[in-house]
C-alpha cells in the first residue's frame, strides 16, 4: 500500500481537484463540478477558490459588488455609511453627488474614490456612540447604510440598530454575508478564510422581532445581500429587546436552517426586476 494513502492527501490534489471544478463549472457540468471543489475542499479545507466555485454553482449571476452599483446609482442616494471598508471597493461604487462614509478600525484602502468621501478608522460602537454621523448628515435621512463589518450576529445587530436610527422611510438598509456556505465557513470562531460568520441570525431577529419590515435576500456570489426596507428611527423594539435577542438566536446551529436556507433569508432570484418591484411597493423608487 502507497504510504501516503494513511496520511492527508499531497497538496497538489488540491489544485488538481480545484482545476477540474473550475474546467467543469464552465462547460455547465455542475454536479461534476461540486464533486471536484468538494474534493479539493477534503485536500486543503481553506482553500477559498474551492468555495468561492461551490458558491457561483449555488448562486450564479450578478456580484454582490454589482448590485451595491446598482442600488448606488438607481436609488442616488445623498448619503451613504458603510460599515467595513476593507480596502474600498464597495464605497468606491458611489457616486457624485453622494457623500460616502465609511467606518473600520483598520481599513486598507486600495481603490479610488468617485464620490466625497469620509474614512473614519474606529469601531462602530465608537463611532455612532460619539454621534459621528451628525455632522455630515446635517439631519438629514440616511440614503442607503451598507452592514460588512465584524461578521458576528450580535454586532450586525447592534449595527443594524445604530443605522435605523438615522433613516427615513426611503431609506435603505443592506447585509452582506447572509447566505452561508455551509457550516465551517459561518463558524463564530473564523478558522477559514472564506468566511460568512453567523450574520445570517440577524435575518431571523429582524423577521421575528419587526415585522413590519420588509426583508428579502438576493442570492447574489458569494453569499447574498439582504436588503432591509420600512424603516422606522423611533423604533425601539430592537434595543430594548438586544439582549433577549442576542441569547434566542447565538448558539443556534446553521444545521437548523440549511435545507430551508432560502425560505429563512427570504431569497429572490437574482435579478434587477424581483428587486425593483420590491422597491417599489415600498415607493423606494
Amino acid at each position: 500500500m502507497d504510504s501516503d494513502s494513511d496520511g492527508p492527501p499531497p497538496p497538489e490534489r488540491a489544485g488538481y481537484h480545484l482545476a477540474l471544478g473550475e474546467a467543469y463549472r464552465l462547460s455547465g457540468e455542475n454536479d461534476l463540478a461540486a464533486m471536484h471543489y468538494r474534493a479539493a475542499l477534503v485536500c486543503n479545507r481553506n482553500l477559498a477558490e474551492a468555495h468561492v466555485g461551490l458558491s457561483l454553482l449555488r448562486m450564479p449571476g450578478d456580484f454582490y459588488l454589482a448590485w451595491l452599483e446598482r442600488f448606488y446609482t438607481v436609488l442616488a442616494p445623498a448619503t451613504i455609511i458603510e460599515i467595513g471598508v476593507a480596502e474600498g471597493a464597495s464605497m468606491a461604487c458611489a457616486r457624485p453627488p453622494t457623500i460616502a462614509i465609511g467606518v473600520d478600525p483598520q481599513p486598507r484602502i486600495a481603490f479610488a474614490f468617485r464620490t466625497e468621501t469620509h474614512i473614519f478608522t474606529e469601531t462602530s460602537d465608537d463611532f455612532f456612540t460619539r454621534r459621528g454621523p451628525d455632522p455630515l448628515l446635517a439631519g438629514r435621512p440616511l440614503g442607503i447604510g451598507f452592514i460588512d463589518g465584524l461578521h458576528l450576529y450580535e454586532q450586525a445587530l447592534r449595527d443594524f440598530i445604530y443605522l435605523e436610527r438615522y433613516c427615513g422611510p426611503r431609506s435603505v438598509i443592506l447585509f452582506h454575508d447572509t447566505v452561508p456556505l455551509d457550516e465551517a465557513t459561518q463558524s463564530r470562531a473564523r478558522d477559514t478564510y472564506f468566511h460568512t460568520g453567523d450574520v445570517w441570525k440577524t435575518v431571523l431577529c429582524l423577521k421575528y422581532y419587526r415585522p413590519d419590515l420588509d426583508i428579502f435576500t438576493i442570492a447574489t456570489p458569494w453569499t447574498g445581500l439582504t436588503v432591509v426596507t420600512g424603516l422606522d428611527s423611533a423604533s425601539c423594539l430592537l434595543s430594548d429587546n438586544y439582549d433577549e435577542a442576542v441569547s434566542r438566536l447565538i448558539d443556534v446551529p446553521y444545521s437548523t436552517i440549511e435545507r430551508t436556507v432560502e425560505t429563512a433569508v427570504n431569497l429572490v432570484s437574482n435579478e434587477w426586476r424581483a428587486v425593483e418591484s420590491r422597491l417599489k411597493a415600498r415607493r423606494i423608487l
